[in-house]
């Protein structure tokens, strides 16, 4: 068969199995941003049209997507056990149930920390699924879920691999049974941000990260269940940047979390509102949430208001204790889904009866879909990243202007009161179809003279330019940087320092990458190819899952600085000088590059 004809079976095969997916008439609702698509995440996204008895022993199912446990060892908050035969997949849903736990006739895996909360008659076993793969920024990630109708939580949500970044897709106490009516109508809309040792957690708690709608009369557990013609319920997160989560119900987008302020819509209007700090604490209203100071209202969602919320405010909404070092959520995230009896709800005597939990029409949550995507550049279209000036994650500086000591400050466009020797940091994530050459452009402007930008790329200087005197603050022209720069696919800390011998520089708007040489196809990945030790001193090790045809060796300036032509195994890096270069494989399947580091003892 020819590679053409090889090729258009390909596509056929992937139109069949695109049609055959349960979400495929459900439209996803974020816009990818300008010149992009969505791009679906198969690795991560499943319609669970097929079989998975409960087994005994944990068990990887859905072509190898997914195993029946959490992520590490722990088996459960409060007084949940999560055990192997409690998830199953009956042909169109993942079905999670849960059980009354009996530590003399304990199903499997038998738990390491028995008699929880020291209620050994009040445990919980339940179900618990994780993904075998990550998903990272940025990405949409959705559910299709009928939440179980019990008084204990329904959850799809996303935690780093060393359990400090959570993002909580759907937090739901569906059931109104046991005292729980009043949590039973809203979904917790939210995320956490831990330090892991000594134990600390930052989770939202304002009225307004509870979320319900007029149509849930009673509970969304009731809603759900639907007399037993369950109803289902599309709730998912468009996580863009480390300090920017979108939340979406049924298609609608009802709250958003963006640096140091959130919008949430509420009824017909949205409300738009900051943190507060007293001493270092959060302010918390008499009843008991997190104050949430009110900056505006809108009938229509608007993310001018918003960045104007956050440039209000002087507390970050996703990270207020800085537990992430101001870096924001940036971690890969693992895809959860389970049914759990969380310790507050049990200190407060919200646990189930012996009944319900044998009720199947109480004790089941129900997965129809899950599906993930990233936006992909269109082939018709041209490639940019775009770093927002005002979205820094650390600035600093030398000189105290007698406005902002030491650092830059965030205007309503990008950043101003700029000094010489002011820096502001950045994370820059490249997705792997993205990875490739890039020519910089700042919209930038001063009216002075001796004045300069310097840009870094992880830590190695990239270009330092003058910026022209257009006479004006607020004008911003288009500078294109001297050099250009080499962007592989992973996340980048990019810093621009204000290099010129003024005391007062310029004030930025933004910095644009634009795409001139791709190194790096959708036909082989990230996956397929190893590398170690990384950094090195003087061997890399190679291990590729594809034959590689060629090898090079770029430093952060783009230059060529090492090239092989055989002997693909290992390639020695020790005369080279230390610092970051970039190491491109080239396959017949594509080429890709990978991020390497030097360093000599």
């Amino acid at each position: 068969m020819t590679r053409n004809r090889l090729t258009l079976w390909a596509l056929f095969l992937c139109i069949l199995g695109a049609e055959a997916q349960d979400w495929n008439n459900v439209p996803i609702a974020p816009n990818p941003g300008a010149n992009h698509v969505w791009q679906l995440q198969d690795n991560v996204s499943d319609d669970f049209n097929y079989s998975f008895n409960a087994a005994t022993t944990k068990s990887n199912f859905g072509n190898n997507k997914w195993y029946n446990f959490y992520h590490n060892a722990w088996d459960g908050p409060g007084t949940t056990y999560w055990k192997y035969n409690h998830v199953a997949v009956d042909g169109s849903d993942l079905v999670i149930h849960a059980s009354r736990w009996d530590r003399s006739n304990e199903d499997q895996p038998i738990s390491q920390y028995p008699n929880k909360m020291n209620k050994p008659n009040d445990g919980i076993s339940a179900g618990c699924i994780t993904s075998n793969q990550t998903v990272l920024y940025p990405v949409f990630v959705e559910a299709s879920i009928s939440v179980a109708n019990i008084a204990l939580a329904s959850d799809v949500w996303l935690l780093s691999a060393d359990d400090t970044q959570e993002i909580d897709i759907i937090e739901c106490y569906g059931g109104a049974d046991s005292g729980n009516a009043f949590f039973a109508k809203d979904i917790h809309l939210s995320h956490h941000s831990f330090v892991r040792n000594p134990f600390q957690d930052y989770q939202p708690r304002g009225h307004n990260s509870w979320w319900t709608r007029s149509d849930i009369t009673t509970s969304w557990g009731d809603y759900c269940w639907n007399n037993g013609n369950r109803k289902y319920v599309q709730i998912g997160v468009n996580w863009i940047g480390p300090k920017h989560f979108e939340y979406y119900i049924d298609g609608e987008l009802v709250r958003v979390l963006y640096d140091k302020a959130s919008a949430t819509k509420n009824g017909n209007t949205w409300f738009y509102t900051y943190p507060s700090m007293t001493n270092g604490v959060l302010d918390f209203d008499s009843d008991g949430y997190q104050t949430e100071n009110a900056y505006s209202t809108s009938s229509n969602y608007s993310f001018d208001t918003l960045k104007a919320a956050s440039n209000t405010s002087s507390v970050s909404v996703i990270d207020p204790y800085n537990f992430q070092n101001g870096n924001g959520f940036t971690k890969p995230l693992d895809v959860i889904v389970n049914v759990e009896s969380q310790n507050w709800h049990v200190d407060a005597g919200r646990t189930p009866s012996d009944a319900l939990l044998n009720d199947p029409s109480k004790n089941t949550l129900k997965v129809d879909w899950i599906r993930a995507y990233k936006p992909v550049l269109d082939n018709n279209g041209t490639s940019s990243l775009i770093i927002e000036a005002e979205d820094f994650i650390n600035t600093d500086g030398t000189y105290n202007d007698g406005y902002v000591p030491y650092g830059v400050n965030k205007s309503s466009v990008g950043i101003n009161y700029v000094n010489e020797g002011d820096e502001a940091e950045y994370s820059l994530n490249v997705p792997n179809d993205l990875a490739g050459e890039y020519h910089i452009t700042y919209q930038i402007s001063t009216p002075l003279d001796d004045t300069k930008i310097a840009i870094y790329l992880d830590g190695v200087l990239v270009s330092d330019d003058a910026v022209p005197n257009n006479g004006s603050w607020d004008s911003y022209q288009a500078l294109t940087a001297g050099s250009t720069i080499i962007l592989p696919a992973g996340t980048h800390n990019v810093k621009i320092v204000a290099s010129g011998t003024n005391a007062w520089q310029w004030n930025l708007d933004k910095i644009v990458f634009s795409l001139e040489n791709s190194l790096s196809t959708p036909e082989i990945t990230q996956e397929d190819v190893a590398i170690y030790p990384n950094p090195a001193s003087q061997i890399i090790n190679i291990k590729s899952k594809v034959l590689i045809n060629h090898i090079e060796v770029y430093n952060v300036l783009g230059a060529k600085v090492l090239e092989k032509h055989s002997e693909f195994s290992t390639i020695s890096v020790a005369n080279l000088k230390p610092g970051n270069y970039f190491l491109r494989l080239a396959t017949a399947n594509g080429s890709i590059t990978k991020h390497i580091v030097v360093k000599h003892n």
